[in-house]
């Protein structure tokens, strides 16, 4: 019986790269560049949890999953000639609780020719819901591998930005049109300025970027212009 073929293994590298999507951080008021977001269709949640697929000891792993993620993302930027930094990638609620997360991602980008503070990875807020002096210990040792770390609050902005805990985040995404209907979310925004962490907001318009500002918001994600 003639065997099955190899699959090319070029051309799944690659299409796994196409499925990378970047998008410009821009400052509202100065226009220069705050980085970007890498975006994939598909998160470490939602992959299938039954039959064969499941089974895939490589992305079982959510630390594991994620060191992928860096990888397939550092080589996306560099194809593309990307050179805007830092590089913001979402990671899985699950990475928090994996001991191994930080030891994986920081042998995943020495395998790449990008450095550990290029990438800031971004944990939804729901991550942080649980003890809050187990998540700074857990967010520490990301830092200490020498990567940045964010707070994703385009849907939820429960978490408490504790002394200890703000000197740890580097940036905060939030959605522009829940800043208009939410004074919980602007008291947030407020005290992640105060504290000199990074806050970029999806939805945002170039012509609100003075309102925007004054509410401590720096930057946007691919900011839309005015019609």
């Amino acid at each position: 019986m003639r065997p099955f073929p190899r699959p090319n293994t070029s051309l799944v590298q690659t299409s796994a790269l196409a499925r990378v999507r970047f998008k410009p951080v821009m400052h509202l008021m100065g226009g220069e560049s705050l980085g970007l977001v890498a975006d994939e269709p598909v998160e470490f949640e939602e992959r299938v949890s039954f039959g064969p697929a499941a089974q895939d000891g490589g992305t079982h792993s959510a630390a594991k999953w994620l060191a992928g993620r860096i990888e397939r993302v550092a080589s996306a930027t560099c194809n593309a000639g990307q050179t805007h930094r830092p590089i913001m990638v979402a990671a899985p609620m699950a990475c928090l609780a994996d001991p191994d997360t930080a030891a994986a991602c920081d042998a995943a980008v020495r395998r790449t020719i990008l450095c550990q503070q290029e990438f800031c990875l971004m944990f939804s807020d729901a991550a942080f819901a649980g003890d809050p002096a187990d998540s700074t210990a857990r967010i520490a040792r990301l830092r200490r591998a020498g990567f940045r770390v964010g707070i994703d609050m385009r849907y939820s902005w429960q978490t408490p930005l504790s002394e200890s805990f703000r000197i740890l985040i580097d940036t905060i995404r939030v959605d522009a049109d829940a800043l208009e209907v939410s004074n919980e979310l602007c008291d947030v925004v407020e005290v992640a300025q105060a504290a000199g962490i990074l806050v970029v907001a999806d939805h945002a318009n170039w012509r609100d970027g003075d309102y925007l500002s004054q509410l401590g918001v720096a930057g946007a994600v691919a900011p839309n212009t005015d019609a």
